[in-house]
């Protein structure tokens, strides 16, 4: 029960999480810091288990995940999936990802779409990489965006939010744009909209994360961006790579 969806540009790229949780469950917390194998990161924090649905980090890398209800649920004692967002969030490239994701044993989590948007991502090189762990075997899928979860009606929902998707994110796509698709009703407010509102659910959280080559930023709305504007902003400087002095021979 969530929407992501994205913008690349030439100085990097944008990202947009609403965030969809039954009514009962504890509310998050705002972005908070995090430093962990030498790298910060930040990610707001879901009391239930302690782990996250969306994290950045200094080095420019994002990580996203959403629920993948039509897989199917291993017998396995079960892990939180929020924490294996935080577990990959000081990495600092896809291949660190992949590496990790390759050394974990994935029936202990139930399934899920991880996307993830790489330091050096931007609107002339590369491109997001999403990847679905669906209860049997982990495998790299397509990235169309808007990127939809739902365990109501998939179908429904994703038809609908898609073509909510095309009317609104017309040319030139901006944040501005962004934003309103985030909040918006399509075709009312109920199960089908981007913002989402059900009976027993609706969209709980609206997060917006920035990268630049100088810094990346999270913007976080606490509860449903129709109806509340930002509550925290957080910051990280972006953390210069290391350079490699290479000796010549030439005069």
């Amino acid at each position: 029960m969530c929407t992501v969806s994205w913008l690349l540009h030439d100085n990097g790229y944008d990202v947009f999480f609403n965030r969809d949780e039954q009514k009962g469950r504890a509310i998050a917390r705002p972005p908070e810091r995090f430093r962990e194998q030498g790298t910060e990161f930040l990610m707001p924090v879901d009391p239930d288990g302690g782990g996250t649905w969306i994290a950045t980090n200094q080095h420019g890398l994002s990580l996203c995940l959403l629920n993948y209800y039509q897989g199917d649920i291993p017998e396995l004692p079960l892990i939180s999936r929020g924490l294996l967002v935080k577990m990959l969030a000081p990495s600092s490239s896809v291949a660190d990802v992949v590496s990790t994701l390759n050394n974990l044993h994935m029936g202990s989590y139930a399934p899920f779409t991880l996307l993830v948007f790489a330091p050096d991502l931007n609107s002339h090189h590369g491109h997001v990489i999403a990847f679905q762990w669906d209860g049997h075997v982990l495998t790299q899928r397509p990235s169309v965006e808007p990127m939809i979860s739902s365990s109501v009606a998939f179908q429904e929902v994703m038809i609908a939010r898609r073509e909510a998707f095309k009317s609104i994110m017309t040319e030139p796509q901006t944040v501005e744009k962004a934003w309103a698709f985030h909040r918006s009703h399509v075709p009312e407010a109920g199960y089908k909209s981007v913002c989402m509102h059900r009976d027993d659910a609706n969209t709980v959280s609206f997060t917006h994360l920035s990268a630049t080559p100088g810094a990346t930023e999270m913007v976080y709305v606490d509860g449903s961006p129709c109806e509340n504007v930002p509550t925290a902003t957080e910051t990280l400087i972006r953390k210069v790579p290391n350079m490699r002095l290479v000796a010549s021979e030439k005069r």
